[in-house]
């Protein structure tokens, strides 16, 4: 229909209508690279450059929704159109970096002609990877920082190299995320009297602890009285004399103890957060750390407590015993992880190049001025290496309860 259409009227191809836009433009938003290569049958290679009424071409438009093959295929019919800027004095990569589309970045970084747009500055002198650090699109940074072609130290009219816009990404663990790979990857803040640097306040933080608090006492509680009741139905049952019948039991005495810990912990657990609710300020931040592990570990023994129940009323040699433990084992092995995933803001080596590394200068200051800034960054990548070792433990004390008196 679009050939016949331009067969009978060519100059409908560059035929605008009240926002500016051209057909090219509908077809590059779609994605339709058959469509745009019959529009492009009939038009002059200017018509890629032709404007809408915010200032994007085709390319910026195709750019903006991840069409990597519509790109290619604007560029390939007008390489000329990479150079086009909007009304920020944004080519398409900033676009693309904006809205982490990871695929055109791709795209760029290994088109050896679209080298020179990597480090194009914007009319406020951002980058796309400022544009993309303040968008939070992690993706797209880790990308160009991986491509060792994008300078991480450039600043912006505004002074503001892409370290120093790292507090204005979309929430904190973004900004963890991102902080840490611009510190592996070398990135500096801008040249500053450090008894300028203002202390993140984190307000979005406290925000969400005061809201967490809240939830999270409520499962604390249930989870000391699901723990307390437990003492009241022990297993193996009571003999005649009121005793246990499996007292002496190794397992028995891993219950006892796995049941008392859950129940002093998530005790704990409630007390700080019922604090940290009558608090509400920064001092009560560690008290809320010192509950979360609390309560983690409280489940953790709950669960361990309630495994080991079951092993002990069967048969050592009962093929259930055996398949249960590694349902538990290996059920729990998969969930951490993803947990650990989850909550992870970056690689294993970055971490520990964060937490024991800066050897150099570099990386000295770096690292100085981070925990002037961010001192809440420094405390959340301790304590994931705390949850980190606590999963460990548990899946060791899960294979070690199912082999038991094997």
């Amino acid at each position: 229909m679009v050939s016949l259409l331009l067969q009978w009227r060519e100059e409908l191809a560059t035929q605008l209508d009240s926002s500016q836009s051209t057909p090219l433009h509908y077809a590059s938003s779609d994605g339709d690279c058959s469509v745009i290569q019959e529009i492009l049958k009939h038009t002059p290679p200017s018509a890629t450059q032709l404007h809408d009424s915010k200032g994007l071409s085709a390319l910026h438009v195709a750019a903006l929704m991840g069409h990597t093959a519509a790109v290619r295929l604007l560029l390939k019919f007008s390489p000329a159109s990479a150079d086009i800027r909007d009304n920020h004095g944004r080519t398409f990569l900033h676009v693309a970096a904006m809205r982490g589309q990871v695929s055109v970045i791709s795209y760029a970084i290994k088109n050896r002609m679209l080298m020179h747009i990597l480090n194009e500055q914007d009319n406020e002198g951002n980058t796309p990877l400022h544009l993309a650090v303040i968008a939070g699109e992690y993706k797209v940074i880790s990308k160009l920082l991986y491509s060792g072609k994008v300078q991480n130290h450039i600043m912006n009219n505004a002074g503001h190299t892409p370290y120093d816009l790292a507090e204005k990404s979309t929430g904190f663990y973004t900004m963890v995320r991102i902080i840490l790979k611009l510190y592996v990857s070398g990135a500096q803040f801008r040249p500053q009297r450090q008894d300028h640097i203002v202390k993140w306040n984190g307000q979005d933080i406290i925000k969400w602890q005061a809201t967490t608090s809240k939830y999270l006492a409520i499962i604390s509680t249930l989870v000391a009285t699901i723990a307390f009741s437990a003492t009241f139905n022990m297993p193996g049952s009571y003999g005649s004399d009121g005793k246990v019948n499996l007292n002496g039991d190794r397992l028995y005495h891993a219950f006892v103890v796995l049941d008392t810990v859950a129940v002093t912990t998530s005790v704990v657990a409630t007390i700080l957060l019922l604090y940290g609710r009558i608090a509400q300020s920064h001092r009560s931040w560690p008290s809320f750390i010192i509950a979360m592990h609390s309560l983690w570990l409280s489940l953790i023994c709950m669960l361990l407590a309630f495994f080991i129940s079951i092993i002990a009323v069967i048969d050592k040699n009962n093929s259930i015993r055996i398949a249960l433990t590694r349902v538990m084992y290996h059920g729990l092995y998969i969930l951490m992880m993803m947990l650990t995933k989850a909550v992870m803001p970056g690689s294993v080596k970055g971490i520990l190049m964060f937490l024991i590394g800066g050897r150099l200068e570099q990386e000295r200051r770096a690292k100085r001025r981070i925990r002037r800034q961010y001192p809440l960054i420094v405390v959340y990548i301790f304590n994931i290496i705390v949850f980190a070792v606590v999963t460990i433990m548990t899946l060791i004390a899960i294979d070690v309860i199912g082999n038991l008196r094997y």
